[in-house]
């Protein structure tokens, strides 16, 4: 029992989390009020990415195009194009703003924090997944709601400019800011940095434990989402099995393209994951004028960050006997 929880403590750990989040979602609520303590934990994660990040690394990982076209056609094109064809078909069967809320979920940006978390964990490259999570919020911000309004064939608008430029501030200060801050810090102490890299990994796991607690506590703490439970049924085991569809073809066609282990650990963690952080504003501005789509179209999204997560923490334990020397140098 004890190797068994050692090797599989993260796992269980996020079972727990969603479990907690659902059963005592006020507790999750009050101690992150106006979400103070999952940021902190947010830019203390990406202080820790960049101290423990070589900074030579991050010019190696600048190289693998094929990678970075690979998870940004994934994240804009592959994605979007599979929920919308496959998802028309459930229109009869699902409420219209439930469709709605899945193409606005499909053409989201991958996760801000938790995919170079995973990517850490699963022994994947940090750099490619760091760097396409920050270019893919990046870009998402003005490409998200234009592919939105053609899949839903609106008349809805990009973001205003003063909340574009207010998303990236805070993009900016949480996630830019720290990297750089633990780059400068691991230039002066590297040594410090190769030595308390197991335990720093721990410690990240756990900020991502408890962010992962604080998200979906708001979640199930959600009033829409406990009254709607009965008909999300369809809808959700729909995008379980997409997530799923999504992850085996990023694999597949990693493999095919000879990526290296560590490049398609990449590709399965920043590929199909959807971020909440960015989504929930974005889907409440581009609705803001329609409250009543607005409420719903949310539960798709919130349904699969925790699905996502969930998957995620049984990725490593799949990938770990795949092999490590390099098929091809991208």
């Amino acid at each position: 029992m004890k190797s068994f929880l050692t090797k599989n403590w993260f796992t269980i750990g996020i079972i727990v989390a969603l479990v907690l989040g659902f059963l005592i979602p006020k507790v999750g609520i009050t101690l992150n009020t106006n979400s103070v303590f999952s940021t902190v934990l947010i830019v203390l994660l990406f202080l820790i990415s960049g101290f423990k990040l070589p900074t030579e690394a991050i010019k190696a990982g600048m190289k693998d195009i094929r990678v970075h076209l690979l998870i940004q056609l994934f994240i804009f094109v592959v994605t979007p194009a599979l929920l919308y064809f496959t998802a028309f078909p459930f229109r009869d069967v699902m409420d219209g703003r439930l469709i709605i809320g899945i193409y606005a979920l499909a053409c989201l940006p991958t996760t801000i924090s938790s995919c170079i978390v995973f990517t850490q964990i699963a022994g994947g490259n940090v750099v490619a997944t760091m760097f396409n999570a920050a270019f893919a919020n990046i870009v998402g911000i003005l490409l998200s709601p234009i592919i939105l309004s053609f899949l839903i064939q609106s008349t809805g608008g990009p973001l205003p400019l003063s909340e574009l430029l207010d998303i990236l501030k805070e993009l900016s200060l949480k996630m830019l800011l720290p990297i750089i801050a633990g780059q400068i810090a691991r230039r002066y102490a590297p040594k410090l940095a190769k030595k308390t890299g197991k335990a720093l990994g721990t410690l990240s796991s756990t900020f991502i434990l408890t962010i992962v607690f604080f998200a979906f506590s708001k979640t199930s703490g959600n009033t829409v989402f406990r009254e709607n439970l009965g008909g999300l049924i369809v809808p959700f085991v729909y995008l379980a099995a997409a997530h799923l569809v999504l992850l085996a073809g990023g694999y597949l066609i990693a493999r095919a393209l000879r990526f290296s282990t560590e490049n398609t650990i990449s590709v399965l963690f920043a590929a199909p994951q959807k971020t909440l952080a960015m989504g929930v504003p974005l889907i409440g501005t581009f609705f803001a004028s329609n409250p009543e789509i607005m409420g719903i179209a949310l539960l798709p999204l919130i349904f699969y960050h925790a699905w996502q997560l969930l998957v995620a923490g049984f990725i490593p334990r799949l990938t770990a006997k795949l092999p490590r020397t390099p098929l091809s140098s991208e």
